[in-house]
């Protein structure tokens, strides 16, 4: 982990790439789930561009990343807009949120397989679980691609199986490069 801490440091230190903190478009395009109540854990947050809107919404977010760089420019933001967002600079392999506490667990374009449980227990029963990262088909555009970080075909709905699906992207013939699963935890 301390190399991709590394390597994202370095990007996040040479700018801000999402300046105008833009939220993750499968957030607005869901926004009806999204009640504004309760206590949000933000994984792998880079920006925290996630963290505040779903602040302004009126949750409470744990903004969680292992860059440094990428909080300095959250916290910079939040010098401006105070919002209810604990930004916690974590290895996320070494990173336990207590178990049942919060309401949504968020998860944008990061995988480690071997974390899955650890965030399925941080939601509380009947709360929300939004993952999205890239899948296979990302390699056909980007060959060099690190194949670790790509789900499979419909990994994320065998991994949730026993959750209330409440949205997919994932089927047969998916051309999209990003693989997205939404649903609540029974």
């Amino acid at each position: 982990m301390k190399q991709d801490i590394a390597r994202w440091n370095e990007r996040y230190a040479r700018g801000n790439p999402n300046p105008d903190f833009h939220p993750e478009p499968l957030l607005t395009r869901y926004r009806w789930l999204l009640q504004g109540k309760g206590k949000v854990l933000d994984v792998a947050c880079g920006v925290g561009h996630n963290a505040l809107f779903l602040a302004r919404l009126g949750y409470e977010v744990v903004a969680v990343d292992g860059s440094l760089a990428g909080l300095a420019h959250c916290r910079e933001r939040l010098r401006d807009a105070p919002l209810p967002v604990a930004l916690v600079a974590a290895d996320l392999d070494r990173f336990f949120p207590p178990a049942g506490y919060f309401d949504m667990v968020l998860v944008v374009r990061y995988l480690d397989r071997r974390l899955w449980s650890r965030w399925s227990a941080a939601l509380r029963t009947g709360g929300l679980f939004i993952y999205k990262t890239f899948n296979r088909n990302v390699l056909r555009e980007k060959p060099h691609f690190p194949a670790s970080y790509v789900l499979e075909g419909g990994e994320l709905s065998r991994r949730f199986e026993g959750f209330r699906l409440v949205a997919t992207n994932e089927c047969s013939t998916m051309h999209d490069t990003e693989s997205y699963w939404i649903g609540y935890k029974p």
